[in-house]
């Protein structure tokens, strides 16, 4: 799928030297950066969860630890 995307000069200047670094297309550099992000917030997203799930769930062995 075709899609424009506007970046600020200095992005634009960022994502001309990664895609040299890396050997690739300003496009592929950009769609891995989307996905990378993507499975960051995701991943950040279920520890998150869990957390408060073991928060909620322990909460009183948590209280009592914590004196």
């Amino acid at each position: 799928m075709a899609r424009t995307v506007r970046l600020s000069p200095e992005a634009e200047s960022k994502l001309t030297e990664l895609a040299s670094l890396m050997g690739q297309s300003k496009n592929s550099v950009i769609e891995k950066a989307v996905l990378e992000l993507d499975a960051r917030t995701i991943r950040r997203e279920r520890v998150r969860r869990a957390f408060d799930r073991v928060r909620d769930r322990d909460a009183e062995l948590l209280d009592r630890l914590s004196q």
